[in-house]
């Protein structure tokens, strides 16, 4: 135990680098990132329901603002050249940073519990993005399966987080296999993508600076983005796979193993470097 708070102790904590300049800057984007997505959200309001270009890449254009405003740098790594082809695509899940790092890189519609359209904010910008909203219980698998389905069949990329929920970082949980019905023994390409935190403030994030970023369990959400957003830059990876075709496996569950396979063996080989 006393080795554990020693070790804790001694690691920087990135928060107590920032001076009043950075809070300036921070300020600062802020004013100009609300400047800029005012006329988005209008666009958007006008006209999102009607000229696909917009449907698309317009919340790609939020996300790419918010990562700016947030100074979170995105490293890609693996095969995103073969992701113009992929239908459905899966990650592992740390925090509500996902979505914008996911989200600037593929113009995405997320699959998200029906409790988030309810959020003050998150639930409007989520609707923004034309998120799928589903009721998450195992009574209501069919439901999951044709609203998804609909989507892959309209060629949408569609983004799903097979855990369910976050993780606290330090692992990826086991995966669930309702979300993968909508393309049970159906001819869809699905790419598996790893998201990691490498980096706060020039400094290799380990499992004690990990919850930082991590938005899990009981935490609540106004302190923690207020911690969030006074950090200097923030690094996160994307790690493409190679696509399946999920007609290959028998069912689900064995897509499910095979999917969480890779994504398991990514995360915890670059975790162990």
């Amino acid at each position: 135990m006393d080795k554990y708070v020693i070790k804790q102790n001694s690691y920087r904590n990135p928060i107590d680098d920032l001076t009043f300049l950075d809070h300036l800057i921070f300020n600062f984007k802020l004013f100009l990132f609300v400047v800029s997505i005012i006329p988005l959200i209008f666009i958007s309001l006008c006209l999102g329901n009607f000229v696909k270009p917009i449907q698309n890449y317009l919340p790609m254009l939020f996300h790419k603002l918010l990562l700016w405003l947030l100074s979170i740098k995105v490293e890609i790594e693996g095969h995103v050249e073969v992701a113009k082809d992929c239908n459905l695509f899966l990650s592992n899940h740390v925090s509500y940073l996902d979505i914008p790092i996911l989200g600037s890189n593929l113009p995405l519609r997320f699959v998200a519990k029906s409790e988030v359209a309810s959020w003050t904010l998150f639930g409007f910008l989520a609707k923004m993005a034309r998120t799928i909203f589903i009721k998450r219980n195992r009574h209501n698998t069919l439901g999951q399966k044709d609203i998804i389905k609909h989507s892959l069949l309209l060629e949408e990329k569609v983004l799903i987080f097979p855990e369910g929920t976050t993780s606290d970082g330090n692992r990826v949980l086991d995966f669930k296999s309702s979300l993968l019905a909508a393309v049970e023994k159906e001819d869809f390409l699905i790419q598996p993508i790893t998201l990691l935190y490498s980096e706060i403030n020039g400094i290799p994030i380990n499992r004690w600076l990990r919850p930082v970023i991590a938005w899990y369990g009981d935490m609540e959400l106004q302190p923690h983005l207020s911690t969030l957003v006074s950090l200097k830059p923030i690094k996160a990876r994307l790690i493409f796979s190679d696509p399946v075709n999920s007609k290959l496996f028998s069912n689900r569950k064995e897509l499910k193993n095979f999917l969480e396979k890779i994504i398991k063996t990514n995360y915890h080989s670059v975790l162990s470097k």
